[in-house]
């Protein structure tokens, strides 16, 4: 019985070997290769982002690292999201404020993206309540507005009519006419610090920032968005802008990886990347803002487990995660040769039920035919013990059963064939002594009257 099974446990063995073989190969193929490359979808690299990733992919080569990185640009962070999340990378640089980037893990924070209300110099609006029924404007390059203005404007339930959209190019012949102007940007060069400009030319000094008391309240209800403090003169200039410390909302723009990602993957890419801060601050002011994601387990977007070994000092080497993958390869094959072994073992405890059940009916047919039975019992049991020689000889065949079984039944079968024959023959002799000498050569005996 064993040895029929053989076979089939080699097969299936060597199965689930391949399968799981293959599985590696697609996820990690890390394992097979003396480099793990990484692509990295950035959105599109303005001069500022540029620079960063340029430093970034230099210290890399400087550090020939196991692990590289391919920069795959996009037209925006919403397609480097979107790419993301059709499995075309490994790892993407996306808002906080995406959806797709709830299917990532944060490995570090790039940048900040400011929400601020500027309003003309001469203004006297302290806060936008100041501005109830007045229009507002934001200043977008599309017909979508940002979904951190958005958030403001739902949460102060601005009607869609009091919100005027103004194109970057069309600002500065605009300014005069404006109430209100809602700027999403970085801290640093960009459309923050360009409108200021524009104010500054038009106006001779900086627009007036509006204190977001209610920062942390749109926080609290949109988690992906937090409150920020900004610090007096964070955009320069003399005055300074802002005039005051203001507090206001931000999203941030992170590095997300798959969950799938290798802990030691995510924790060079997290040690990497601080590295690269400290070697180009002082001539990228950009990468000032580069930041570590915070280690909390109830994060919205929660972080890497790699990048938070790291940060804690525990970062796995590549040595463990490959013993580890063994390990869980090794509990892969020794749990489906369990498993191999469980079902051997039901199907030897059928067929071994089977054969005490078959076995066991020999000597009780030897006990009812020991009774006298009738021809017509005899006729049943000759037809049942044909069937039994059948079953044993079929299973000796196949080898599920060992000649010494096969044997013994045999034996105890043509004894019982004997003993059929013999009961059938001692009944035919009795019914043929019952029957009269005219019955005996086939003539019917007279009924009725003598004849007269």
């Amino acid at each position: 019985m064993r040895r029929s099974l053989l076979p089939f446990l080699v097969f299936g063995l060597v199965i689930a070997i391949g399968i799981a073989g293959l599985l590696v190969w697609l996820e990690y193929p890390w394992l097979f290769s003396s480099t793990y490359t990484l692509k990295v979808a950035t959105g599109p690299l303005s001069d500022s982002s540029g620079k960063l990733i340029a430093a970034f992919k230099r210290e890399l080569a400087n550090e020939q690292p196991h692990v590289r990185v391919e920069i795959v640009e996009t037209p925006s962070l919403a397609a480097s999201a979107l790419a993301f999340k059709n499995n075309e990378v490994d790892l993407a640089v996306v808002r906080a404020d995406d959806p797709n980037a709830a299917e990532g893990r944060s490995v570090f924070i790039l940048r900040k993206l400011l929400a601020v209300i500027l309003v003309p110099p001469d203004s006297n609006a302290e806060k936008l309540a100041d501005l109830r029924g007045k229009q507002i404007s934001v200043l977008t390059s599309g017909p979508d507005i940002d979904p951190l203005a958005t958030a403001l404007f739902n949460f102060y339930t601005l009607d869609e009519k009091r919100v005027n959209r103004i194109a970057p190019a069309d600002f500065e012949k605009s300014i005069r006419r404006i109430n209100a102007l809602v700027v999403v940007g970085p801290l640093g060069a960009g459309p923050i610090a360009t409108t200021i400009q524009t104010f500054r030319k038009a106006t001779k000094k900086p627009p007036t920032f509006l204190d977001l008391t209610e920062a942390e309240a749109i926080a609290a209800r949109d988690p992906v968005y937090e409150k920020i403090d900004l610090p007096k003169g964070s955009f320069g200039g003399s005055p300074p802008a802002p005039s005051d410390d203001i507090t206001t909302l931000a999203a941030s723009v992170l590095l997300i990886a798959r969950p799938s990602l290798l802990n030691y993957a995510a924790g060079e890419l997290t040690r990497l990347l601080l590295a690269t801060k400290a070697k180009i601050a002082a001539s990228v002011p950009e990468a000032g803002q580069l930041a570590a994601p915070p280690t909390d387990r109830d994060a919205v977007l929660p972080t890497h487990p790699g990048t938070i070994a790291y940060l804690n000092g525990d970062a796995p080497s590549l040595f463990d995660e490959a013993t580890n993958y063994i390990s869980f390869a090794t509990m892969f094959t020794g749990g489906f040769a369990a498993f191999a072994a469980w079902i051997t073992s039901l199907r030897n405890r059928r067929q071994l039920r089977e054969l005490k059940q078959y076995t066991e009916r020999l000597p009780a047919l030897l006990e009812e035919l020991k009774k006298k039975p009738s021809l017509a019992y005899l006729d049943a049991s000759q037809n049942e013990l044909d069937e039994l020689s059948e079953w044993f000889v079929e299973k000796f065949v196949t080898g599920q059963i060992s000649s010494d079984v096969f044997n013994g039944a045999a034996t105890r079968m043509t004894h019982l064939k004997d003993l059929i024959k013999k009961r059938r023959e001692a009944g035919q002799l009795v019914a043929n002594q019952n029957q009269s000498p005219m019955e005996s050569i086939g003539v019917e005996p007279c009924s009725g009257t003598k004849p007269s």
